[in-house]
């Protein structure tokens, strides 16, 4: 799950909207093109275009896995990418760096991929206080960490945080060179099946805290609406057919993310995918749950001193695709 960001990337991808030229926009019948790193809540998205929901709605969709979330921020300037497939507080932390942005639709909500490995002597998240900590600073990740040691009354500075990708991080924990580390899976798995490890807090009790969606230019927004649309609604019926087919839509997924039959069951039990229905109540209103976790993302990330100021969630949430006509 490689789409959390640190400080540096989000720089570099800051600079490129800088240097950003206004080349002409791409025509309707251009195939939109998206970005996302191997995580399974972005299958859904090959679903949509071997099923032909993204034909049906009237849109091409050219998909690209780009691991490095600096790389698509960078080619999304350079406007040769149309939409990146990020999650919901990294897109607040690139707006609140000068990145012109909206965001269409939720994806999915992490519902225990990510959480907090820690030895088993450390049993709650009181006890993670003067010990070492993996974490990837201004990431999903430092976000989580944070979350979960505010319900103890503890901040960021009563840990020992050691800077590392969180795929870094749970390989750190498992060979015993930290106390604890802020992770996903696989990482989360092997560290139960250590004999000295346990998962601490995962997204399973946090529901809503962790959640991809898909950013568009915002020019692109404005020039192509329909082609906006149509993506929108093949991604919902694509969610349809997951929910329907789960056999095949497991198949299509394992086949175009690289991922075993055996990884792709484990791995879907830790998301929960948003459709039609579900994106209409995370976009709702100005006090929408997407709304609140931009607005805490954003105070988040000021507080540690990434942001200058936090973004308002109303610059760049664009509800008028999810909402029901």
């Amino acid at each position: 799950m490689t789409k959390k960001n640190s400080l540096f990337t989000t720089i570099l991808a800051t600079l490129a909207f800088a240097a950003a030229s206004d080349a002409a926009f791409a025509a309707d019948s251009d195939p939109i093109r998206v970005a996302h790193s191997t995580w399974i809540g972005y299958g859904p998205l090959y679903i949509a275009k071997e099923k032909g929901f993204f034909k049906d709605a009237g849109v091409e969709v050219d998909l690209k896995i780009v691991e490095s979330s600096s790389d698509s921020i960078t080619a999304l300037a350079a406007q040769r990418l149309d939409a990146v497939a990020s999650t919901m507080d990294s897109f607040t932390l690139f707006v609140g760096n000068g990145a012109d942005l909206k965001v269409v639709i939720g994806m999915d909500d992490s519902n225990g991929g990510d959480g907090i490995v820690a030895k088993k002597e450390l049993k709650s998240p009181a006890d993670l206080k003067g010990h070492t900590v993996a974490v990837q600073k201004g990431s999903a990740s430092q976000f989580l960490l944070s979350q979960v040691l505010a319900k103890d009354n503890l901040t960021l500075s009563d840990v020992k945080v050691v800077d590392m990708k969180a795929g870094d991080a749970g390989a750190a924990f498992v060979t015993g060179r930290v106390d604890a580390a802020v992770t996903w899976q696989p990482w989360l798995g092997r560290a139960k099946e250590t004999d000295f490890g346990h998962v601490l807090a995962s997204t399973a009790e946090l529901p809503g805290l962790i959640v991809d969606a898909i950013a568009f230019r915002s020019a692109y927004v404005k020039e192509h609406p329909k082609s906006v649309q149509g993506f929108v609604d093949g991604y919902g019926k694509a969610i349809e057919f997951l929910h329907a087919n789960p056999a095949e839509a497991k198949e299509i997924i394992g086949r175009n993310l690289s991922m075993t039959p055996e990884s792709v069951e484990a791995s879907l039990g830790d998301v929960q995918f948003l459709g039609t229905k579900e994106n209409a109540v995370f976009f709702g209103g100005d006090n929408s749950p997407a709304h609140q976790l931009a607005a805490n993302a954003g105070k988040f990330y000021q507080t540690i001193g990434i942001l200058s100021q936090a973004p308002d969630p109303k610059s760049f949430l664009d509800a008028s695709f999810v909402t029901p006509r």
